[in-house]
């Protein structure tokens, strides 16, 4: 059975306005899907244009920047594009980002602000594996958003009595998996099986695993970390990173895939514990909440420092990356420091963004 994407957009020409119908995670993946939809839109010649985000469940800066780049050329010619049914998450997004004095935000209505609709679900259902699948897609969105040098991620569990994807961050990633399962050899295989970290900086130079690492270069692949999902001493799969650059996946990325992969363990743990699939998936919904919470966190942050420094996503993102390097802070935590600093100059606090990184 083919997986459902995890973002789809319609657009809907009307004899009013046009309207842009977006659903799922809005990201680096899913950005030129929106880009195209937008350029459709503005193109119809529609007085307004209607971005609908209700069912939107996450929009880091790449969507932001769109967004504004598409309201700037409708402004020119003298049209609007409004967002509507923005869920509270964005709202806030917008806000701190004082983007709604470059975007018109519709006010909310009573349905805006609910829960995702799959952390609704997953908080109160039955603990099924398509419950636990989304906990752990989430968790392979949540590694590639926050590490630098990862161009794909992966989650490798024992299925039906042999390894499977469970959740894969496109279809790249599917095949490199899929070339180790049919070669029989590969990080992601080793260090399901023997609970240690494989890490390979540059396939050029790598020999062990002489039939896989020639399919993964052809794909275009260079550097792989595979970290094993572990319940106490025993492995349980395996979580896996590709880039395409060799030596991209340094000891910071390595960190960060240690402590997602120990997040995903966390998740399996809690579901091999449940003596039937009809308890409630609540500590599974609360793991999910606080990757969403997380991942907010990350975009937030993002979005303030591409405004305020009038950088382009992929460098806002770089600004904060090495801002963790220099002063040896967690990702997070430099965000959430960006964020706070950020509410303080709009209070008119003297604290200021410069000296996040320890400079005077």
């Amino acid at each position: 059975m083919t997986e459902a994407p995890l973002f789809t957009v319609a657009v809907q020409v009307n004899d009013g306005p046009t309207v842009v119908m977006l659903a799922g995670e809005l990201d680096l993946h899913s950005a030129p899907l929106l880009h195209d939809a937008l350029q459709q839109a503005v193109t119809t010649g529609a007085a307004s244009v209607v971005v609908d985000m209700a069912l939107v469940s996450f929009c880091d800066a790449r969507g932001l920047g769109l967004l504004v780049a598409a309201s700037n050329d409708l402004r020119e010619s003298g049209r609007q594009l409004s967002v509507r049914s923005a869920p509270l998450s964005l709202r806030r997004l917008f806000q701190i980002t004082a983007l709604t004095d470059a975007l018109h935000v519709e006010p909310a209505t009573t349905a805006d602000g609910l829960l995702t609709a799959d952390l609704a679900a997953a908080a109160g259902l039955p603990l099924t594996r398509a419950v636990l699948d989304c906990a752990l897609k989430l968790v392979v969105v949540m590694s590639q958003s926050v590490m630098a040098g990862a161009d794909g991620v992966s989650i490798t569990l024992p299925r039906d009595g042999r390894l499977r994807t469970v959740a894969a961050s496109d279809d790249v990633v599917l095949q490199m998996d899929h070339d180790q399962y049919d070669t029989g050899q590969g990080p992601c295989l080793d260090a399901a099986t023997h609970g240690d970290l494989f890490h390979s900086t540059d396939l050029e130079s790598e020999s062990r695993w002489p039939q896989f690492v020639p399919r993964a270069r052809a794909r275009g692949i260079e550097s792989i970390m595979s970290t094993p999902l572990m319940a106490a001493d025993h492995p349980l799969g395996a979580l896996n990173v590709y880039s395409r650059a060799p030596e991209a996946l340094a000891s910071h990325e390595q960190q960060w895939a240690t402590q997602f992969a120990q997040e995903a363990s966390h998740v399996l743990v809690a579901a091999n514990a449940t003596s039937t699939a009809t308890l409630t998936a609540a500590s599974v919904g609360d793991q999910i909440h606080e990757a969403l919470q997380s991942r907010e966190v990350i975009a937030l942050a993002q979005g303030v420092i591409m405004t305020r420094q009038n950088l382009s996503p992929d460098a806002a993102h770089r600004f904060l990356i090495g801002i963790s390097r220099r002063t040896s802070k967690p990702l997070l935590g430099i965000c959430q420091e960006v964020i706070r600093a950020t509410a303080s100059a709009r209070r008119g606090s003297s604290q200021t963004l410069d000296r996040l990184d320890g400079t005077p």
